[in-house]
């Protein structure tokens, strides 16, 4: 489900907002909800969400400094 614009070996124009290391985790935010039905005051149904919507959000940590922040633009579709 992460955005599909980049694959394994491809270069990403991206660097640590701290240090200016290379080597990050980019993850990406996506949201979903579980639904509880309650009938008399008890619990009758559970499900969870179908499908996940993405923010649109991206945040990235540093492997090298630990440091972690969130993407002002997304740098797996440059």
């Amino acid at each position: 489900m992460l955005t599909e614009n980049k694959t394994i070996g491809e270069r990403i124009d991206a660097r640590c907002t701290r240090c200016g290391a290379r080597n990050m985790q980019i993850s990406e935010e996506f949201i979903g909800s579980g639904n509880y039905e309650v009938k008399a005051g008890k619990v009758i149904a559970v499900t969870s969400a179908d499908s996940l919507k993405a923010t649109g959000r991206l945040f990235g940590r540093c492997r090298q400094c630990g440091h972690d922040w969130v993407f002002r633009k997304n740098p797996l579709t440059s």
